[in-house]
């Protein structure tokens, strides 16, 4: 069986954030992935996960105005500043948290600027983002995500990332992958997951459409998992649905293994 991770930013959210942990270890989850842990002190949050006796398995640095519905950071020509800035926020975290595997959302494409400008300008700030996490032992990663839910946004396709982190060339960048952001773009999920295998670090699944728990969509999460079993990837496979109803209630895919 693959080993499984809980997104605990879109999940138990029947729990205030700290206590999340605990409820992740009560589920038999050893992982935790964090999108964005930045409104809570550092100390709190890794001695939140030290009590669970879970791993915080990863984080996002700070993508701005993203989730918000703005441009983001890393790809927008004239805020490098700013993601510099999210970097050595993201950094302070990860040393405290002892995260090994941070992700870099690329953003959207700024209306009026040329493509080729954002995709140099994240190029750069991989660069930077891979150099500061390199000495604290960090692998930085590149996510595609679906234009569809993420309109204009720069790396959509796996090849997109792999793009990226090529002409970036610095030995700890790598991508992550998600099945439900693969499946709107691309499909072939199997495949795509084998032939990137080498440069993939982390590993989510939601299903599709809606991005809720295995069982709710069209994906075939049990020849997923399988495939990922057969593959060799020994890394984390992060659960990062928005459940139904209760997380608990969520996890029949789970148990069905």
């Amino acid at each position: 069986m693959p080993r499984f991770s809980i997104n605990i930013s879109m999940m138990l959210h029947e729990f205030a954030f700290l206590d999340r942990f605990q409820a992740a270890a009560d589920l038999g989850f050893a992982g935790v992935d964090i999108q964005f842990p930045y409104d809570f002190p550092a100390d709190a949050v890794a001695n939140a996960a030290h009590r669970a006796g879970v791993e915080i398995v990863l984080i996002n640095v700070p993508a701005g105005d993203l989730t918000s519905g703005g441009d983001g950071l890393a790809c927008v020509p004239g805020r490098e500043e700013a993601f510099a800035r999210a970097v050595e926020e993201a950094a302070d975290y990860a040393f405290v948290l002892g995260v090994k595997r941070v992700n870099v959302l690329s953003g959207r494409v700024p209306q009026g600027v040329a493509r080729e400008a954002a995709f140099s300008t994240l190029v750069a700030n991989l660069q930077l983002a891979a150099d500061r996490f390199a000495p604290l032992g960090v692998t930085v990663m590149a996510e595609p995500c679906n234009g569809r839910d993420v309109p204009r946004y720069l790396v959509q396709r796996t090849a997109d990332a792999i793009d990226a982190i090529d002409a970036a060339s610095r030995r700890n960048l790598a991508v992550q992958f998600d099945f439900y952001h693969r499946q709107i773009v691309e499909g072939d999920l199997i495949e795509g997951f084998r032939a990137t295998l080498p440069r993939i670090a982390h590993v989510q699944f939601a299903d599709t459409p809606g991005r809720h728990e295995p069982g709710t969509g069209e994906i075939n999460h049990r020849s997923l998992f399988a495939a990922i079993d057969a593959s060799g990837y020994s890394g984390w496979v992060g659960a990062e649905y928005r459940p139904t109803g209760a997380t608990a209630a969520s996890l029949t895919w789970r148990d069905n293994l």
